[in-house]
């Protein structure tokens, strides 16, 4: 028996009847004397909580399904009273940005069993894509966003999982290495978790996958996805997962998000193996990043003025590049994102160890059919597998979720320093993808040698040594929550 899509209601302040009906990706909030067979669309923006009157709830008439969060009837608190139909649902405006709400109708009792049997319909049809009720592992970083993440966290966050009826376990981590301390050792992890977010910047995403790629089944371990609340200084995997730096945005993304898998990347540097899920940078990226420390004050404008400094000084960053490209043109790359952007990934990985390297550790000789590229006077190296490095830098806009490649970028000191600041400042909207004086591939794998006696590697924005490393990607190995089930960015035109 198909379950209602309607249900009549009456408003608490003034007890007009109303009728609540599930349409066209909407719940249709109107007075039940106006719907007929019709029911009008109105454009939602905001509806006001419990004590609203009938001309708040209905100048403002739908919600979007993805934006509901829980509803249930409630038993009246007062005698002879109808029951209460609660509906918790995020006021997104701009659709990037949300607060939490709640609206309230009267149900007649006799109408109790169809009330409940609409709600099942409204939940099923809002978790449509996603899971309801997740279980939720929180890392909070209480030293990230200048030390008021978990201060956000409990104002911002908390009260969104806990209108959805998620079940949440928070834990604070102690010091740097703690999470991947905690996921590497946590028992039962894969049985008792839905997802893992990390209340932080990109640094508690890159230990959580490393503690996972220490489990004792890799692939039951990576199957749990991992998404982030934007609690830090950089929020790269929640831009690129979401398209939004707004902590409540986010979580309603994490409630409703879509478990997509993502190519993850395999680097060896001295004797130790590592996972990276972002980036790798040597020169003036790596640079601004990491040597910008004295600079944190100014928020993610640092990096910009990090960047003017050091172009203007001729900065440059010698080292060998040893690199399997797959796609080399401008041309080629764009051919290789528009064939791979819609193409369905489903991972196969069942191993429970990681993957073996198909191309050895940077100990090992480097393969005949890679290209050395001279890079004697570098200002920039760069590789990404997503491609937002910050909410304002489209670095690498051709970067797709398990394209299986790695997107590599790079920039020569020896050109007119105006035209390495027009690159650089040209990221924001990914305009630098066209220019002349970079170099874009789509790798496969690569050798990094630096050949100063120190500087900056920055590997998903913490600091590695500076010693050589190598890096190859492994298809499909990670699991992520993704708000429309692909990256939130613009990509390349034909």
């Amino acid at each position: 028996m198909p379950l209602p899509n309607s249900i009549i209601g009456y408003t608490q302040a003034d007890r007009v009847r109303v009728r609540l009906v599930l349409e066209d990706g909407f719940l249709l909030i109107d007075h039940a004397q106006t719907y007929g067979n019709q029911p009008s669309l109105g454009c939602f923006s905001s509806i006001s909580c419990v004590s609203a009157s009938s001309t708040d709830i209905l100048q403002q008439n739908s919600i979007v399904y993805f934006n509901v969060l829980w509803a249930e009837l409630l038993p009246s608190t007062l005698e002879n009273h109808p029951p209460i139909l609660t509906i918790d649902y995020c006021k997104v405006k701009d659709e990037k940005k949300a607060t939490l709400d709640r609206v309230s109708f009267l149900i007649d009792a006799q109408n109790e069993r169809a009330c409940d049997a609409w709600i099942e319909n409204l939940l099923n049809t809002s978790y449509r894509n996603t899971i309801r009720n997740k279980r939720l592992l929180v890392l909070i970083n209480p030293f990230g966003g200048q030390g008021a993440a978990l201060t956000r966290y409990k104002k911002y966050s908390a009260p969104i999982l806990a209108a959805a009826r998620c079940r949440v376990e928070e834990i604070e981590t102690k010091y740097k290495g703690h999470a991947a301390e905690i996921i590497e050792n946590m028992e039962g992890l894969e049985r008792n978790y839905d997802a893992i977010v990390c209340c932080s910047g990109d640094g508690i995403p890159h230990e959580v996958f490393n503690g996972l790629s220490k489990r004792p089944n890799v692939a039951a371990a990576f199957k749990i996805p991992v998404c982030q609340l934007p609690c830090g200084s950089g929020n790269a995997l929640c831009v690129n997962l979401v398209g939004s730096n707004d902590l409540q945005f986010a979580t309603l993304s994490v409630v409703k998000g879509i478990p997509i898998p993502v190519d993850l990347c395999a680097l060896t540097q001295d004797n130790k193996r590592y996972i990276t899920f972002l980036s790798q940078a040597l020169g003036m990226i790596a640079d601004c990043d990491l040597g910008t420390e004295n600079m944190r004050w100014m928020g993610e404008s640092r990096f910009t003025v990090g960047l003017i400094m050091r172009v203007l000084s001729g900065a440059k960053y010698p080292c060998k590049v040893s690199v399997r490209i797959s796609h080399e043109s401008r041309t080629q790359v764009r051919q290789a994102y528009h064939e791979h952007k819609n193409k369905a990934h489903t991972s196969t990985f069942e191993r429970t160890q990681l993957p073996d390297l198909k191309y050895g550790t940077v100990h090992d000789p480097i393969p005949e059919d890679w290209k050395s590229i001279d890079t004697s006077s570098l200002a920039v190296f760069y590789v990404g597998k997503m491609p937002w490095v910050s909410s304002d830098a489209l670095f690498f806009p051709a970067a797709l979720p398990h394209d299986g490649y790695m997107d590599m970028i790079l920039i020569d000191s020896s050109i007119p320093k105006k035209e390495i600041l027009s690159i650089l400042l040209g990221v924001a909207e990914g305009k630098h993808f066209d220019s002349k004086y970079l170099h874009y591939y789509k790798v496969d794998a690569y050798r990094i040698e630096p050949k100063a006696h120190s500087g900056y590697i920055s590997i998903d924005g913490e600091s590695f040594n500076f010693t050589p490393f190598q890096v190859e990607l492994h298809p499909g190995l990670g699991t992520v929550l993704s708000r429309t089930g692909q990256f939130q960015a613009p990509g390349i035109g034909i």
